[in-house]
């Protein structure tokens, strides 16, 4: 210890100024080396924060990008069906417009058919007719079987045709396993689909790393339905094959601009995950930021995988860090020195250098601790904060400046700011004025108040709406230039907008309510008026109309119901059905579930049940009942039912019926004589020479008088179609079919000269008919279809059956013979008219075959055959 002149005890000035140096240079370090590394941590969120941008707006790409691949081929599906017949010209027409659409990847388009063993050979014919090469061997879809034939379907391509420039694929050309599985699938959903990735066989021969992954998109195609409310047919399928690389490597690059890898993977129908394409960032490194997602294409989900460097990622990875550590420790070294130097001065100053350090050091400890908070809060703020000099150079620029800007870097010259920010109007309509902005403007002495603004570039294409305020810096401060604070406003806007929109549509919701309430109490008045009226109406007619709930009690009927039905205000279908002692038409007795409104409520349409009842004089009648049942919002609420008196009808049908069989009796007596007579004289004079001519008058006198025994014949069965009641019971439609089929083949086989028919009968139903009739139906169609062919030709001849809407059945025969012109359509079911007058025939079958369908209530319809021929529809009551 050392004392002064003035008696204090001084340490020596080496010590002191060691000890001062070093605390000066530790405490300049430590801060120097905080502020660095909450820079850095700033700089790491930023780079969490674009790649999951870059994810999200991947996922996108890829998803809008397949929704236009989908939408296509719904669109070619869709034009393809409506194209009859469809050639190769009609579809090489259709798809020419796909290739100016830039589908990237799209190698080519094909149609698609599929057929089974029986339908290959017509098939074929039919498509070379059309433009179709050889259409090979197809491929077997083991999916789908037919149900009666066991038999497997074939698929066949039919038209190709080539896009992007790549080889047309031969027609015929074989499928690969996985387009087999996308074209079933698509089939059975009837939706675009996507089947599983594969190599294509163009691939097979090259190296692994030049070759691609491929994928289908499969379209089923249907035609017109062939009448109203019946399901549209299947005609086929249009397929597009897509290079997996070329499609997702050109969509994700106009989205990571090589600034991350991706990889897309597809999870295939066996359970394994297969990579379809990859697309590498441009510069290397360790990818240390990854994210995953799913992307819906067509039917599936497939992932999305994304791994980047930050280091790559523009604005998220700078030096600044590093320069303001290493700023701030060399001026900690320069402090230090010149606290060393100032420690080792004359004694005499030593106590006032050790006090101006002390306050140097709180100042600069205050200084610090407020440029820290300073930069703590600029960085933590949402708000972007922005300095310029008076010059337009950039001072300060937060991070939230920079996300909000969407642009990390800053540009010093004024003139530019429009273009580099793409700064637009509040409507983006029109680039914003230079001299206009809110920075401008301060720079000028002038401040600006939240100046609504849109930002729209690369990083926010979409636009974000900014308001910004503005004011100068006072250069008596030090620093002339100006400050402006800014935030997103995007959000309020758009609630903003929002809230005027529904604040307009909750006026117009309440203008709607209040028109809304005058046309129901308009319409309330309007029903209760219609119902007056039609309870006048049903009290009127001479039909009984009743109608029941879910429960079986009676709602309502009209004033015949009620002078049969049951005392009391609802009476139930069990106390309904006791009361009228209902009965079948051999009396007996009809089951209470089986009773017309009881079916109705089980959801059965009833047409025409002839049933017995007891009447208050104590008489039985004969009536004729349809129910069907009623529907709200899809459900079953009730059922209704009507009934009228056909006892006098009954009553002349069976004197018509005794009269019809007295004449014919009466007519086919004669007529069997004459015939005896003349197939007696006819043996006669064949053998003897000279009678030629008056062999062959006889022979026509034989052959009118078959003529007129056919006619009196069909005269017969045409007025027991029309009148005779009808036997309704459960039939398998399939049976007598095959029945009637079998038989017409044994009268053909009787004549070896003439061709054998070919007749195919497919999967049939059970219906709800009379078993004699729709046997004379079905007699009629068939042999109609085997008798109009074309002399030395076999006739062919289908007979299917579809649904044909709720309870009912679409018989369909078709053949290839000589066909019906369209004027004739209708004509053809009037009595005794005749098309083809050089077949044999009384003109009456087709009239025969109207009345079964009527009395049944269907309907009966003829048109041609799409092949050639004609085509027969009659709809019939499902069983």
């Amino acid at each position: 210890m050392i004392k002064g002149e003035t008696g204090r005890t001084v340490r020596p000035s080496g010590v002191l100024a060691v000890l001062a140096a070093l605390l000066v240079a530790i405490t300049g370090t430590g801060l120097s080396v905080g502020a660095g590394v909450a820079l850095r941590t700033v700089q790491q969120r930023a780079a969490d924060e674009a790649v999951s941008r870059r994810m999200e707006l991947a996922g996108a790409a890829v998803a809008a990008e397949s929704g236009r691949y989908v939408d296509t081929m719904r669109m070619i599906a869709a034009s393809a069906g409506t194209i009859r017949p469809l050639t190769r010209t009609g579809f090489t027409q259709a798809v020419q417009p796909l290739e100016k659409m830039g589908l990237i990847g799209a190698t080519s388009i094909t149609f698609m058919v599929a057929a089974t063993d029986e339908q290959i050979p017509r098939l074929r014919a039919t498509w070379r007719d059309r433009g179709a090469a050889d259409l090979g061997p197809g491929v077997t879809d083991p999916g789908h079987e037919r149900e009666y034939e066991q038999q497997h379907e074939h698929i066949f391509p039919v038209f190709n045709h080539p896009l992007a420039g790549f080889a047309a694929p031969a027609d015929g050309a074989a499928l690969s396993p996985a387009a087999t599985q996308a074209l079933i699938e698509a089939r059975h959903s009837g939706q675009v689909t996507i089947s599983d990735s594969y190599v294509p066989s163009r691939d097979a021969l090259l190296p692994p790393h030049r070759q691609q992954r491929s994928f289908v998109l499969a379209a089923p195609v249907h035609g017109p339905p062939p009448a109203a409310g019946s399901p549209r047919p299947f005609l086929g399928w249009i397929l597009m094959e897509v290079r997996g690389q070329d499609f997702i490597g050109a969509t994700l690059q106009h989205v990571t601009h090589g600034s991350a890898d991706v990889r897309l993977r597809a999870h295939h129908s066996d359970g394994t995950d297969v990579t379809v394409t990859t697309l590498k960032a441009a510069g290397d490194g360790t990818r240390d930021l990854r994210r995953t997602g799913q992307v819906r294409v067509a039917q599936r989900h497939w992932q999305l995988e994304l791994s980047a460097t930050s280091a790559h990622l523009p604005g998220t990875h700078s030096a600044l860090p590093v320069i303001v550590t290493g700023a701030g420790v060399v001026a900690s070294a320069l402090l230090a020195a010149l606290t060393f130097a100032l420690a080792g001065s004359r004694a005499r100053a030593r106590a006032q250098v050790v006090e101006a350090t002390a306050e140097l050091r709180a100042a600069e400890e205050a200084s610090s601790r407020q440029a820290a908070l300073l930069s703590a809060v600029l960085d933590s703020v949402s708000d972007g904060v922005s300095v310029i000099d008076e010059h337009g150079a950039f001072l300060l620029h937060n991070p939230a400046a920079k996300t909000i800007l969407g642009i990390p870097s800053t540009n010093d010259r004024i003139g530019t700011w429009q273009r580099h920010y793409g700064i637009f109007t509040a409507d983006g309509e029109d680039p914003f004025p230079t001299e206009q902005l809110p920075l401008v403007r301060a720079l000028a002495g002038e401040s600006a108040e939240q100046v609504p603004m849109m930002i729209r570039n690369l990083g926010h294409p979409d636009g974000v709406i900014i308001s910004v305020s503005a004011r100068p810096l006072d250069a008596a401060a030090g620093q002339a230039g100006a400050v402006a604070v800014f935030h997103d406003i995007t959000a309020v806007r758009e609630r903003e907008d929002k809230l005027a929109a529904t604040s307009a549509a909750l006026h117009e919701e309440l203008a709607r309510h209040e028109a809304d309430q005058a046309e129901l109490r308009a319409t309330r008045d309007e029903l209760v008026a219609q119902k007056a009226y039609l309870t006048q109406i049903l009290d009127a007619i001479n039909v009984s109309v009743m109608t029941v709930d879910t429960g079986g009690r009676l709602v309502h009927g009209n004033r015949i119901a009620r002078a049969v039905l049951p005392a009391g205000d609802a009476p139930t279908l069990t106390e309904i059905a006791a009361k009228l002692d209902m009965a079948y038409p051999d009396d007996k007795l009809m089951p209470v579930e089986e009773t017309p409104l009881a079916r109705a409520l089980r959801a059965e349409k009833v047409n025409a049940v002839e049933a017995l009842v007891a009447v208050p004089d104590g008489t039985r009648r004969a009536v004729m009942v349809h129910a069907q049942p009623l529907h709200h919002d899809g459900q079953i609420v009730g059922a209704v039912a009507s009934a009228f008196d056909i006892t006098a009808l009954r009553e002349r049908e069976a004197e018509l019926a005794a009269f019809a069989g007295i004449v014919a009796h009466d007519l086919k007596r004669p007529l069997a004589a004459v015939r005896g007579f003349a197939e007696l004289v006819h043996e006669s004079l064949s053998d003897q020479v000279g009678l030629d001519e008056q062999v062959l008058h006889l022979e026509r006198v034989v052959a009118a008088t078959w003529r007129m025994s056919r006619l009196i014949d069909d005269l017969l069965t045409y007025a027991t179609a029309r009148d005779a009641p009808l036997a309704l019971a459960p039939l398998r439609l399939g049976t007598l079919v095959r029945e009637v089929v079998d038989e017409h083949l044994a009268a053909a086989a009787a004549v070896p000269s003439a061709p054998m028919p070919q007749v195919y009968i497919g999967s049939l139903p059970a219906i709800r008919a009379d078993a004699a009739l729709i046997r004379q139906l079905v007699d009629n169609l068939v042999g109609n279809a085997i008798k109009y062919t074309p002399p030395g030709r076999a006739a062919h001849v289908d007979v299917t059956a579809h649904p044909a809407g709720d309870g009912w059945v679409r018989l369909e025969v078709t053949d290839r013979g000589i066909g019906i012109p369209p004027s004739e359509h209708q004509a053809i079911f009037a009595s005794f008219h005749r098309v083809a007058t050089a077949y044999s025939g009384t003109g009456l079958g087709l009239a025969i075959c109207q009345r079964i369908a009527e009395r049944h209530g269907g309907t009966i319809a003829a048109g041609d055959n799409p092949g050639g021929g004609a085509r027969f529809s009659v709809t019939l009551p499902a069983a």
